[in-house]
């Protein structure tokens, strides 16, 4: 399977502004935990909560991408049909639905050299 660059996280809840701000500094956290960086953030809003795509560097194996989202909180559900999809070489894997004319607002943004992995 190719190389994921991008995670996707469902969160099916709302919450204030100071709640995403935190949420930002911990998915770079994590990320850096598994020696990922963090080139942004961006949210939109889906119909139960939140959507949020984290664009990453280096791009990291569909199973490492999976297990981040799931450490990022990524819906459950989600995650597990999300495993079974990559077990079975499905290429179109990662998938969240949104509105067409959806809106994002990016959070974080941060130029990452290309081939700089966090020490």
């Amino acid at each position: 399977m190719s190389k994921v660059d991008v995670l996707k996280i469902d969160k099916d809840c709302h919450v204030d502004q100071s709640w995403i701000q935190d949420y930002v500094t911990v998915v770079r956290s994590i990320c850096h935990m598994k020696r990922v960086n963090v080139a942004s953030v961006e949210m939109g809003h889906s119909k139960k909560g939140l959507h949020f795509y984290i664009g990453i560097q280096p791009r990291v194996s569909s199973e490492l991408a999976n297990r981040l989202q799931w450490l990022l909180g990524d819906d459950c559900r989600r995650v597990d049909y999300n495993r079974a999809r990559i077990r079975s070489h499905y290429p179109e894997w990662n998938k969240l639905f949104e509105r067409i004319g959806q809106r994002f607002l990016t959070l974080y943004r941060c130029k990452v050299p290309a081939g700089t992995r966090s020490k």
